[in-house]
This record gives structure tokens, sequence and C-alpha cells, in this order.
């Protein structure tokens, strides 16, 4: 498929010169699209469709996925036809990444798949490689997926009626400011985001005094508890003499 098909699909007849602007953007991305076989044409294709996300999403999860499958961890994959699972995280962590927030519940009732299989492809396709500077720094990279994450968990939160509105708000908040706190004081960007997000979100939600467990926050990152617990640890003691902004001012 070339990039003029694709805009006809995506009803927009007179991008042609846009798209080459945007291929050339991101690491020539005509040649990697062109690479794609037809059923991973079909996939991303039946990805954006099923969960509303724009082609600008398509191409940054493109870019994503083919970094990761010329990677030998990505070779020994397609060699045991297991490739499928990581196209999939590849959309996930691109949407994020840009900006979108819907839950992780939602994005895997509607690509049918386990929360499990897709945190464990997330996390091998970050392993595996580093985002090429032209696109974005990785640290820059990981801190975005947190910051979706903690939005994501925070929506969860509020669509199952565990926090109102405004302690929403207050949530992701405090969170960040949590988040941003662990990074000036060195937290690097090898942790698992979602465990990053999850140890932050803990950590507000005792001080806010909100009635989320732990579990549920473990479950709603996408984590086992032992390695929520071990990322806990990790931040905590980052941040064990640091107390959010507003209550220094107080």
């Amino acid at each position: 498929m070339t990039w003029a098909h694709e805009c006809l699909i995506f009803g927009e007849p007179d991008c042609y010169c846009a798209r080459l602007k945007a291929q050339e953007r991101i690491h020539n991305l005509s040649k990697g699209v062109e690479s794609l076989s037809k059923e991973e044409h079909g996939l991303f294709f039946d990805a954006m469709q099923r969960l509303g996300l724009p082609n600008e999403v398509k191409q940054a999860a493109v870019a994503l996925y083919l970094d990761f499958k010329s990677r030998p961890i990505g070779e020994y994959n397609a060699g045991h036809r297991n490739l499928e699972i990581f196209l999939i995280a590849s959309v996930s962590l691109a949407a994020k990444a840009m900006g979108d927030i819907r839950t992780d519940r939602e994005f895997e009732s509607k690509m049918f798949v386990s929360r499990e299989k897709l945190v464990d492809a997330e996390e091998r396709i970050i392993r595996s490689f580093r985002i090429q500077e032209s696109i974005i720094p990785f640290p820059d990279f990981v801190l975005q997926l947190t910051r979706r994450q903690i939005e994501s968990m925070a929506e969860g939160f509020a669509g199952r009626e565990l926090v109102s509105s405004n302690e929403k708000k207050e949530l992701i908040r405090l969170s960040y400011n949590y988040l941003d706190a662990a990074v000036a004081k060195g937290l690097g960007p090898k942790m698992s985001y979602r465990g990053r997000a999850a140890s932050v979100v803990l950590k507000a939600v005792r001080d806010l005094g909100l009635q989320i467990s732990g579990m549920n926050i473990a479950r709603a990152a996408g984590l086992d508890k032992r390695t929520m617990a071990y990322e806990i640890n990790v931040i905590e003691s980052l941040l064990k003499d640091s107390r959010s902004p507003d209550r220094e001012e107080r």
C-alpha cells in the first residue's frame, strides 16, 4: 500500500505531500511501511479502526514495531511466529506517547489481548531499543509513557467510582509531582514505566487518604505484587525525604 492509497482510505486525497514530509520526520517510514506484510498492514489498520486512533499514531507505532522487529529479539520472535502481540504493544506505546489516555481495560477489550501479555510485550520492546533522537530522546519517551499511565489509572479509578472527579485531578497532579521529584533525584529510564506510575500513584493515594488498595493500584498498572513491591522500594528510597511542593509551602 502506498501513501497515496492510504490517504484515500483515510479520506484525505490531497495529503500525499504532507505524508512525504511526515515520513522524513519519522526515520524513513515509507520504506518501513512497504516492508510490512499484508497481514501486518491489516493488523495495524484494524487496530486503528477498533481504537479510533489517528494515522499519526499508526506512523509512530510502525516505527517502533519495525525497530523492534529488526533487532535480535524481534528476529527470534518472527521465527517463532510470535510478532502479533508486539505489533499490538507498539500501538499501545505509540498511543500513550502521543497523548492518548484511554484506559488499559478499554485497549485490552477492543484488541482482545490479555494485560499480562501486553505488559510483557511492551517491556520487551522498551528494553530492546532506544528511540532515535530525531523522534524523541529515550528518557523523555519513558516519562511521557509514565504520565499517560498515571492518567489512565486515575481515569480507571474514576470510572469505578473509587475517586471523585476532583480527587482524580488531585491524584494526577500529586503523582506528577512525585514523578518529577524522583526523576530529579536520579530515577533513570530503565525502570518500567508502569512500575514508575504505580509507585508514585500509591504514594499520592496514601498522602491524599484515598480509599484505593495497593492491589487495585497494582492491577491498574498491570503489575504483579512482587514487581510492584520492588519498584515501590526504589521510588520510596528516592523520595524518603520528599514532600509534595504544596505541603512544603504550608
